[in-house]
């Protein structure tokens, strides 16, 4: 025992004279919980439009007046003509043309169906599908208005949808966001910061002089790991405040299961840096194979996409994939209130996860190394 608390006190020594990697270890965690949530906004806001009005109706200027107060678009109103507005849309000055033809209000008052044409550039087809999805709501109520107004019959409908969103129901992208963030957090902490530390101690030597004092391998391996855990787990901490306080989202779920979880996963983390580390000559190789492992797994852990909308191969990647596991506990935690039994699944594929990649770190390591 005296020799791992010897060697974690070593490492915190080490990890904090290296500045490139305590600032690395500060900065990090401040750019991705607290900038990145609100500069990758995934509300769509300002979209430019341009109102092509044929009917030149109290209907279509109120028409107007609703888009404009609807704090969605921005109305570009120096177009005359739809040959003109397209010359726009092609040079993406403005985002959707809505096109309101001619007797639009008189339509409307005799019980009929004018059509009102929403041409959108869908070069960002995120962004066209939202706006389009936006005019079509407003559009329907504004219409649905003046049915009341006028005393006019509603077209027939066969089927009413209500929907009711559960766990996220102002439908806020942040409350997926910001724990999908701390994941990430957590694996680059647990396999970057940590291999780099191990490789650049090859690189200047001093782990070959650890290598000759007589000391058993899981003493060095445990003595390498321990400090990079700790600092994961209260960075981890420190996000879960910054997100509960920064940006309103509490922890439905238990806090102690969800700790006891991200230690495994963090374990796992570390073990996978320490594996990478045995191969790579420099940091520079390391680099190289984490960032491929990374953004791979990154990509492909429901972060952006959700899994069950991707092809079988990628679902076959994703069971060997540990970040898409610690994905779905941390969303399962925080966001609907998961308890153990809904996490049973990934908690044993985690706990594999982490005892055969430190299983393999204590295999390769006397050849590699010592």
């Amino acid at each position: 025992m005296k020799i791992i608390l010897a060697l974690i006190k070593k490492e915190f020594l080490q990890i904090f004279r290296n500045p490139v990697l305590w600032r690395l270890i500060i900065f990090i965690p401040f750019v991705m919980l607290i900038i990145f949530p609100y500069a990758a906004d995934l509300d769509i806001k300002n979209l430019n439009i341009v109102v092509l009005d044929g009917d030149r109706s109290s209907f279509s200027n109120q028409l107007i007046s609703k888009l404009n107060g609807s704090g969605f678009f921005s109305l570009k109103q120096d177009v005359a003509n739809r040959k003109e507005a397209d010359k726009h849309l092609r040079h993406d000055a403005i985002d959707i043309i809505i096109e309101i033809p001619q007797h639009c209000e008189r339509d409307i008052q005799n019980g009929l169906m004018p059509t009102i044409s929403v041409t959108a550039n869908a070069i960002n087809g995120m962004k066209a599908g939202v706006g389009v999805s936006y005019i079509n709501g407003v559009l329907a109520d504004y219409v649905s208005d003046i049915r009341i107004v006028h005393n006019l019959a509603e077209q027939p409908s066969y089927i009413t949808i209500s929907p009711t969103y559960w766990f996220n129901k102002q439908m806020n992208f942040r409350n997926i966001f910001v724990p999908g963030i701390l994941t990430i957090l957590i694996t680059m902490i647990g396999c970057l910061l940590s291999t780099l530390n191990i490789v650049r101690e090859k690189e200047i030597g001093t782990i070959e002089q650890l290598n000759i004092t007589p000391m058993l391998k899981h003493h060095f391996i445990i003595g390498k790991m321990t400090p990079f855990w700790i600092i994961g787990m209260a960075e981890f901490c420190i996000g879960l405040m910054i997100m509960r306080f920064g940006f309103g989202i509490h922890i439905l779920g238990s806090i102690p299961l969800l700790l006891s979880l991200t230690g495994i996963y963090l374990l796992g983390m570390l073990g996978l840096g320490f594996f990478i580390s045995i191969f790579s000559r420099t940091q520079a190789q390391s680099m190289m194979v984490i960032v491929f492992i990374f953004i791979t797994c990154i990509l492909l852990s429901g972060l952006f996409t959700s899994i069950d909308s991707m092809p079988e191969w990628a679902k076959a990647i994703n069971t060997i994939n540990p970040v898409a596991y610690f994905m779905g506990i941390i969303k399962l935690i925080i966001l609907k209130g998961g308890t153990l039994y809904n996490v049973r699944n990934e908690l044993i594929s985690l706990s594999l996860f982490a005892l055969i990649i430190n299983a393999a770190v204590l295999k390769f390591y006397k050849r590699q190394i010592a």
